[in-house]
């Protein structure tokens, strides 16, 4: 009996230690869900003149995609997965980086939300399917590295908030650690981009929506 309380406060403890090196990406992906639903919300119940401007928008945004150059698609798209990279590494090197970096996600989620959420209602089983074949697997992938690099960031704002307030340096060759990840993160976006240009061509002429 002693023996099994033992081994479960044992798994307990390594439960919590594990939980206490995630929470931060539990709480990034939940901020990226709640811009999903705002994203969806906001076009569920949207109408009158925004909603023409924002119908506009996003069919002009996928029109430019499907009918623009491959290299100049491709350029368009890691671009604005570069952007917000280099928005989470600049906060990332700020003391009082954390709350920005916490609206990263959420205007992620919001923008894959709203685009989502528009060419669902607008054209139904076609729309579900060019979600699912063209606008989501890389969207989902570029928002795994997001949050990866919104977790980098945060860790390295509060490093230097504490160090700021310490004067105590957790470990050396932060900074330099910092960029070698942020380095290998735009490596998979520019692999991500690739592949939601290849996956726009691919099936442009199968799920036509308009």
């Amino acid at each position: 009996m002693n023996f099994k309380t033992k081994k479960l406060s044992e798994e307990l403890r390594l439960f919590i230690s594990s939980m206490k090196g995630s929470w931060r990406i539990t709480l990034l992906t939940a901020l990226f869900i709640c811009g999903l639903i705002i994203g969806s919300f906001v076009i569920k119940n949207n109408n009158g003149v925004f909603s023409e401007q924002l119908n506009a928008i996003i069919e002009a945004a996928i029109a430019n995609r499907i009918n623009s150059d491959i290299f100049k698609s491709f350029i368009e798209v890691f671009l604005v997965n570069t952007v917000f990279l280099i928005i989470t590494f600049s906060l990332g090197l700020c003391a009082v980086g954390i709350p920005a970096i916490c609206f990263i996600p959420v205007i992620k989620g919001f923008s894959t939300g709203i685009t989502g959420a528009y060419i669902y209602l607008n054209y139904s089983i076609k729309g579900v399917c060019y979600c699912l074949f063209v606008l989501f697997p890389a969207q989902i992938l570029m928002s795994a590295i997001l949050i990866i690099a919104c977790n980098e960031g945060f860790y390295m704002s509060a490093d230097i908030f504490d160090t700021l307030n310490k004067g105590s340096v957790k470990e050396k060759n932060l900074a330099g650690l910092y960029l070698t990840r942020f380095a290998l993160l735009l490596l998979l976006s520019f692999f991500t981009s690739i592949l939601d240009v290849f996956l726009s061509r691919l099936f442009s002429s199968v799920f036509v929506l308009f």
